[in-house]
């Protein structure tokens, strides 16, 4: 099963959307920096035999136009909050992975009717961290950690996204407050990382959970940053409502 692409104009921009399943509840992952919905096709897949899978590509990203000017954590919020208006569902789960992890929690917080649990993978950046050549380093350290197919998805889905859009995302990233906006989502959280993910370190995620006002953290070991695609089934589990 690997899904229907429909463009779906959001916010002033075409936006591809990969779509998994038909019924049961509406579950939205967005990606992080540079990337696509591409590393959450194992995920999408075990959440489409009982969800309704969406995997936007935000504006600029994967296989979404490329608009001239490079948005902000914010603008993307929008997009995303744009397309659950368009066709979410009573019970909806918003799920995002690193950058994307900003993304939903800035949704969540300008619509509390936006989710009913919100999943946040390997959440970025921690105060006192954001400074792009550590947050590279930490990156391409998590990288021996990976699947090979995971690395060649994220790799030549960078390359797609090219140095410009990528690095012109980069200071909104940075200077996104997660740790102070996050105490705002009223809906419960969950805060997913791989043990050996060198990217979201746990005392992190703790602080998060302990900012948030329904806030836990779940662990999964034998996974690292992109634990979504080396252990699908477990994060399926959280997204679930299963594991938390």
């Amino acid at each position: 099963m690997s899904g229907t692409v429909i463009t779906r104009r959001l916010t002033g921009y075409d936006v591809a959307v990969r779509e998994w399943g038909t019924g049961g509840p509406t579950v939205v992952l967005v990606h992080g920096i540079g990337v696509s919905h591409r590393y959450f096709a194992p995920l999408a897949r075990l959440l489409g035999d009982s969800c309704r899978v969406l995997a936007p590509d935000l504006p600029g990203f994967g296989a979404s136009a490329g608009p001239a000017e490079v948005l902000t954590i914010e603008q993307h919020a929008e997009v995303v909050a744009d397309l659950l208006e368009q066709v979410g569902g009573p019970s909806t789960v918003l799920v995002g992975h690193s950058m994307g992890a900003q993304v939903v929690t800035e949704a969540a917080v300008r619509d509390p009717g936006l989710a009913e649990r919100v999943v946040l993978i390997g959440p970025v950046i921690q105060p006192g961290h954001r400074y792009f050549p550590e947050q590279a380093g930490r990156l391409l350290r998590d990288a021996r950690y990976e699947r090979a197919t995971a690395n060649a998805i994220m790799f030549a889905d960078w390359v797609r996204c090219g140095p410009r859009r990528y690095l012109g995302t980069v200071p909104s990233m940075l200077g996104y407050p997660l740790e102070d906006r996050l105490p705002l989502v009223t809906a419960p959280v969950v805060l997913v990382r791989g043990a050996k993910d060198t990217v979201a370190p746990r005392d992190y995620l703790d602080l998060l959970a302990d900012r948030a006002q329904q806030g836990s953290v779940v662990q999964i070991e034998d996974a690292a940053h992109v634990v979504m695609y080396s252990r699908p089934a477990l994060v399926a589990e959280v997204c679930r409502g299963v594991r938390c």
